[in-house]
């Protein structure tokens, strides 16, 4: 008989038994053995509640995940998650008998989307047989493609919803393209489901290649002829149409045979591109003449050097209640007149990018404010737009809908930065790349204040930019003076003039301003003369300015400093930015050490850009692999103080790191090369060039890593290989060198490869 206790010390007896305690203490122990010491086991969740979890993940954190099991392998790979999952081939050859394409066809992946980057078509084989009806996105650029392996592969895709094919020569080379009648038909039932054709920057592409092709896709919605040479001459189009001209030309693309073709599909077209090409106004006339029927929701004409408002203001009129996505970049006739149309007739446009338009001034970019459903917005590089036209316009007044703004090479000014991250609270993306003199530290700290769900920012070029503006030290009193006077002159607007004698008005008082005592003047600090230059000043005053914030930093840590301290280090840090996934501070040369070891975690953070960032040193890094551990992309291009230690702890601690840049950083050696080869199992790209104390082929030593493609190597970059040096210029340019390179250093023992 066992004992049982039942509370406040009592026992009854059991009649079970030692049986009943055996039984209990087998369940206990089988209850127990389900928790190991880490917890609970999360692969036993039902796959309904991992792929939910999974669904606040980003792609680059599923992947991640999808390492720790089988399980949450099959998780990650769920179809809620295929729309994004790509397959890239680069430079493969495509044969069923050879890796990788004999690897993938024992993988139990679907692949939905399919990007081909010369690729040479060798033996298609099953591949497309057993990928092909999950297969919606395909891509084709620069393969060497024959018309027959197109045909059997597109035969083998009734899913496909895209097709693009990019700057295949070889197969638009090929007159009979699809001129088989019977073999258009059975295309025409496989690929009734695909809405979008891209084939962009093929040469060779003529009126009746065209026509055939878009014959076989009956629900075109999206036609892209980005670079292709396409006539818009009249002339043209008789020498090549003689009589009827009703057989499509196999010589030439013109325009009046692609408006044709628009014509017969305008119920359905939605979205055009004509980008690169010499559109010109009178085919843009054409189109406007087909509305109603044809309502364009997307147009885009990047770098469409004939076209003026004329032609572009008659067709926005006609288009004006369905267009959405406008793009205009680098069409250097619009003016003015164009982007007032745009504001004053498009009001549901939702992504406007007018990037280079340098006849755009203020007067146009301050009605930007009347687009009110706006979320996309690309004035970059428009030169005589300045700060006044960005606080009269779309910073004059709160907008909560704008996401992406890109204002880069612009002529701002603090006042106008400093609006775009009060008013504009919802951006996401923020361009302030190469406005040298609007961004500040002040500047910067209203990002940080404001902007806090930023997932792109982009300094680059921003020389004022120091430590004190990325981490906040001693930024406090800079904040308050700023709103102080801010606050002074509001005060002021507010307040009328007196009128006093001679009808002059009495000017307003001021709290600093204090009649002339008869005290005596302050003693002038006596007057130093430095014989130092201008640049060893600007390193002495670097170096103090380093030293002052790292006082402040361990004043900061010290739990037992005082009150007084405090004020000095409360100013807004670059980890309040904790959604940050881009961050560009290429050539911001006052950055030091401090900016990385302040307060630097930013777990979202995947490109980072440090390049001529030359303070930055092994302190930094160490930093920053602690503190940014999903850093995919990284460039220390000239960090002049970047040594193999620093390249060590980055393979180590970045397991994710993709693209590593190292160029001219002329203290790295070969022992740089050999940590890469044993820790950067993922590295795709690596650019080590002007790396001279380096061999001269880092290939030879990075054998193992397979997914390595892209090695820019070489002693001497396109910047310094001049031939000014002892070995003469032809031996220079050459990359040849009179003596043979050093051996390489024999590995450390504490390597293992």
């Amino acid at each position: 008989m066992a004992l049982l206790r039942t509370g406040r010390g009592r026992y009854r007896s059991s009649p079970g038994g030692e049986d009943d305690y055996d039984s209990r203490r087998t369940q206990y122990a089988s209850f127990s053995t389900s928790f190991d010491e880490f917890g609970p086991p999360y692969a036993n969740l039902p796959m309904e509640i991992l792929v939910k979890i999974f669904t606040y993940l980003s792609p680059p954190d599923r992947r991640e995940a999808s390492q720790t099991c089988r399980r949450w392998c099959e998780a990650s790979h769920h179809t809620a998650f295929l729309e994004t999952f790509w397959l890239v081939l680069h430079r493969q050859p495509f044969d069923v008998n050879m890796p990788p394409v004999r690897d993938l066809l024992h993988s139990f992946r679907r692949f939905p989307n399919i990007h081909l980057a010369e690729v040479d078509f060798e033996r298609i084989g099953s591949f497309f047989t057993q990928f092909g009806p999950h297969i919606r996105r395909i891509v084709f650029r620069a393969c060497e493609l024959q018309e027959r392996d197109l045909t059997a592969i597109l035969r083998c895709l009734p899913a496909l919803h895209s097709l693009s094919i990019e700057s295949c020569r070889d197969l638009f080379m090929c007159v009979p393209l699809f001129e088989d009648a019977t073999e258009r038909a059975e295309l025409r039932q496989t690929l009734a489901t695909v809405t979008d054709l891209s084939l962009t920057y093929n040469q060779y592409l003529s009126d009746a290649i065209l026509h055939r092709m878009v014959e076989v896709l009956p629900a075109l919605r999206t036609l892209n002829l980005t670079g292709c040479s396409i006539s818009f001459h009249k002339g043209l189009y008789r020498k090549f149409y003689p009589g009827d001209g009703k057989q499509p030309s196999a010589s030439v693309l013109t325009f009046h045979y692609i408006s044709q073709l628009i014509g017969e599909r305008k119920s359905a077209l939605r979205e055009l591109n004509f980008s690169e090409t010499l559109v010109d106004d009178n085919a843009l006339q054409v189109l406007a003449e087909m509305s109603p029927e044809l309502r364009l929701e997307r147009l885009e004409l990047n770098r469409c050097e004939q076209l003026s408002s004329r032609g572009l203001g008659t067709l926005l009129t006609a288009q004006a209640d369905s267009m959405q996505y406008l793009d205009l970049s680098k069409t250097f006739r619009l003016t003015d007149s164009c982007l007032l149309q745009i504001c004053r007739e498009l009001s549901g446009l939702r992504v406007l990018k007018m990037r280079n338009c340098r006849a755009l001034s203020n007067q146009g970019v301050r009605a930007l404010v009347q687009l009110p459903v706006l979320e996309v917005l690309d004035i970059s590089y428009c030169e005589e737009v300045n700060g006044e036209g960005i606080l009269e316009g779309i910073a004059s007044r709160p907008n909560a809908t704008l996401r992406e703004l890109r204002v880069r090479a612009l002529n701002l000014c603090e006042r106008s930065i400093i609006a775009i991250t009060e008013r504009l609270s919802g951006l996401r993306v923020l361009d302030l790349g190469y406005c040298f003199h609007a961004v500040s530290d002040l500047c910067v700290q209203f990002i940080f204040r404001h902007l806090v769900h930023l997932t792109e920012l982009d300094l680059e070029s921003c020389r004022k930019l120091s430590d004190g503006g990325l981490t906040g030290l001693g930024m406090l009193p800079v904040i308050q003076r700023h709103e102080q006077q801010e606050q002074q002159e509001q005060h002021e607007q507010s307040t009328p003039e007196r009128p006093v004698g001679n009808g002059q008005a009495e000017p307003p008082f001021r709290p600093d301003s204090s009649p002339p005592t008869d005290a005596e003047p302050a003693m002038a600090p006596p007057v130093r003369i430095s014989l130092r230059s201008r640049a060893e000043q600007e390193i002495v005053e670097d170096a103090e300015r380093k030293r002052q914030l790292l006082e402040a930093m361990q004043r900061k840590d010290d739990e037992q400093s005082e009150r007084t301290n405090d004020s000095y280090c409360s100013g807004y840090s670059l980890g309040r930015l904790r959604q940050l996934r881009v961050l560009n501070l290429t050539g911001c040369n006052r950055l030091t050490d401090v900016s990385l070891l302040y307060n630097l975690r930013l777990l979202e953070l995947r490109n980072l850009y440090l390049a001529q960032c030359q303070q930055i040193s092994l302190d930094g890094i160490r930093a920053l692999v602690q503190g940014c551990p999903a850093i995919e992309r990284l460039d220390l291009s000239e960090c002049h103080s970047i040594n193999d230690r620093a390249v060590e702890l980055i393979a180590s601690h970045l397991h994710r790191l993709r693209a590593l840049s190292l160029r001219r950083c002329h203290q790295l050696t070969d022992f740089s090369l050999d940590y890469i080869a044993c820790y950067g199992r993922r590295m795709r790209e690596l650019d080590v060039r002007g790396c001279k104390h380096m061999c001269p082929d880092p290939a030879m030593r990075l054998v193992s890593l397979p997914l390595l493609a892209t090695i820019l190597p070489g002693k001497q970059d396109e910047s310094t290989a001049t031939g000014g040096g002892p070995l003469g210029g032809g031996l220079m340019s050459s990359g040849l060198f009179a003596t043979l390179p050093p051996p390489p250093p024999p590995p450390r023992l504490t390597m293992r490869i």
